[in-house]
């Protein structure tokens, strides 16, 4: 006598993969975030958007202003200054053709605000992709052909009067309050940099033109640290090459250096500032170049001659 056995299987539903899940719930969220947008009244919006912006500048004490303001919504938000205009803290302005703000949606329901934004100067061209979160920061940014002149650079930096083209990455992470969290890198390409001829310091400078040059720094902890830092080659009116790190403290001015400096000279420079071989012979090198260790702080740099090494 046979007897059959039989087992009834359970039938399982088929598992939803995380990567469908997570789709789902960001498509949700995106038009939950769309639908609330569409209620608003524009003025409202436009504000909230200059807000995010301005207060992204408030740090640094730079504020914008513009000759008129355009919001749209479809195919994707987007907010565009005309004309903006940038007033730096030592009264310097700088002025450009545009600025585009793509904000992004689901920030706004999460407290993280997060934008993508165009910066369009003439030929240069400033992209920005980045979030954050109270002091938190976490940004890409892609310079194409940025002027350094047009930018204020010079001007803010160290009241030069000049040119020069700014092209590559900046990658930024961290609290803009406390600048010894900061990780991060710089790629930058320099070239076509001219100073013009102008009163520096006492000293009555020539046009010093520039080639090429290279910016490769990484940031850990706060630390930059300067892995071919080097401006000008060959016949070049003037060539620096930096070695070393510089860690950034909550207080910028207050960043202890531990640097390297080695300059080079053409002859024109030479010949117009002779003056300067009495003042830097001590730091003369057996090429004929000038070096420098450089210690102390950012806001109080002191140089040291270093021609041996």
């Amino acid at each position: 006598m046979s007897e059959e056995i039989s087992a009834s299987v359970p039938h399982t539903p088929p598992s939803r993969s995380p990567i469908k899940v997570l789709g789902m719930a960001a498509f949700f969220l995106s038009c939950v975030a769309l639908l609330t947008l569409l209620k608003l009244p524009e003025a409202r919006i436009t504000g909230f958007i200059q807000g995010m912006v301005q207060s992204a500048l408030d740090p640094y004490g730079i504020y914008l202003t513009d000759r008129g303001r355009e919001l749209s919504l479809f195919p994707a938000p987007l907010y565009r200054l005309e004309h903006p205009v940038l007033e730096l803290p030592d009264q310097t302005r700088i002025e450009f053709d545009e600025l585009r703000v793509h904000p992004k949606l689901l920030g706004l329901l999460t407290g993280k605000a997060g934008l993508a934004a165009e910066l369009k100067q003439g030929a240069s061209e400033i992209l920005v992709n980045a979030a954050g979160k109270g002091d938190r920061l976490d940004a890409d940014i892609h310079l194409e052909n940025a002027d350094l002149g047009k930018l204020g650079v010079f001007a803010f930096a160290a009241g030069l009067r000049g040119t020069g083209f700014l092209t590559g990455d900046i990658k930024i992470e961290g609290s803009m309050i406390d600048l010894s969290t900061l990780n991060g890198s710089l790629e930058l390409k320099l070239r076509k940099l001219r100073l013009e001829e102008q009163n520096f310091m006492g000293f009555q400078l020539p046009m010093i033109q520039i080639s090429e040059g290279d910016l490769n720094v990484e940031i850990k902890a706060g630390k930059l640290i300067l892995k071919n830092v080097q401006i000008g080659k060959g016949m070049d009116d003037l060539r620096v090459q930096v070695t070393g790190d510089l860690a950034l403290n909550r207080y910028l001015n207050a960043s202890p250096m531990n640097l390297r400096a080695v300059l080079g000279l053409s002859d024109k420079l030479r010949q117009s500032l002779s003056i300067l071989e009495s003042l830097m012979g001590s730091a003369k090198t057996p090429d004929g170049r000038y070096a420098y260790k450089l210690t102390g702080t950012l806001g109080a740099p002191m140089p040291l001659p270093d021609p041996q090494k």
